[in-house]
């Protein structure tokens, strides 16, 4: 059995075992644990280069920047994650929500798998721009079925641009207080504008009555 295949098989199992750990843990957990894992990614990706200059000015000195990003990536990614787990773990106890059946040991199942799934993706694009660790491990995973796959997931998890789905989100998102207030002030335009009309109209018509007065004037003189 060549490395390729214990590869796959390994990334399989990996991700029937965490399956199967999520039908017992429940979805509730779970959901959380996908939480922290996408927002670890992304909070990790853009301040990855900042916490790894702190574990290197602080804890241990790491001269390569790429495993620098690699530590400050960890590092992050595992803390929020940890934290994500905590919150889930306190809502289920306290919501009492382990035993809810069937469909929430699916989800459960569904989630688990997932999130395994998630961090391989992001391990093996991150290793992956690691140059001196790729240009080593990359001719094994030439003919894997797999590593594409994770590559290929990795990398559009960490092009996620968080201002852009914020900005696009709130572009398709408008709250009934923001429709009536957009209504309020076309009833208010259109009613300035009434008001402007009928004080044109008036002005009109009072200088019409000083013309015509004058001329009854002229005529008379």
């Amino acid at each position: 059995m060549d490395f390729v295949t214990v590869f796959d098989i390994s990334i399989l199992a990996a991700v029937l075992i965490l399956g199967i750990k999520g039908i017992m843990s429940g979805l509730i957990r779970e959901v959380f644990g996908l939480i922290g894992l996408i927002g670890g990614i992304v909070v990790a990706s853009r301040f990855a280069s900042h916490a790894g200059k702190i574990i290197s000015d602080n804890i241990y000195k790491i001269e390569s920047d790429s495993i620098l990003f690699f530590a400050g990536f960890l590092s992050i990614l595992i803390i929020f994650w940890m934290i994500c787990v905590g919150i889930g773990m306190f809502l289920a106890k306290l919501a009492g929500l382990s035993g809810l059946g069937f469909l929430d040991r699916v989800g459960g199942f569904l989630m688990g798998s997932l999130k395994i799934f998630l961090i391989f993706s992001v391990l093996v694009v991150t290793i992956s721009n690691i140059n001196a660790l790729n240009n080593k491990i990359e001719p094994y995973f030439k003919d894997s079925k797999l590593y594409p796959i994770l590559l290929s997931a990795g990398k559009w998890i960490m092009n996620i641009d968080v201002n852009s789905v914020k900005k696009s989100i709130e572009e398709r998102i408008q709250t009934p207080t923001d429709k009536m207030k957009n209504n309020m002030i076309q009833i208010e335009d259109n009613t300035t504008m009434k008001n402007n009309n009928i004080k044109v109209e008036e002005n009109s018509t009072v200088q019409s009555s000083v013309i015509i007065k004058d001329s009854n004037n002229i005529r008379k003189e």
